[in-house]
């Protein structure tokens, strides 16, 4: 993982890609068992904004808006 951030409910591994790989180590934190506080990540690449049920995808333009969104997310934990 490129780094870790934390909110009131859980610990969020962020990975930054350069290209459009897979993202390996990210499901395999977020699939793993012993590691109960981490419940979905965050992909920064190339991409536009997305989920597919483990990790949220924003391209590096909206890097500045994480800590909106995951304070937005603590206030409404269903999004």
């Amino acid at each position: 993982m490129d780094f870790f951030v934390r909110n009131t409910n859980s610990l969020i591994p962020v990975e930054v890609k350069a290209s459009d790989n897979s993202t390996a180590s990210l499901n395999n934190l977020i699939n793993n068992e012993s590691y109960r506080d981490i419940k979905y990540g965050i992909k920064l690449c190339n991409k536009n904004i997305g989920f597919n049920g483990k990790f949220y995808t924003f391209p590096y333009f909206l890097t500045f808006l994480i800590k909106r969104y995951l304070q937005d997310k603590t206030k409404d934990p269903e999004n």
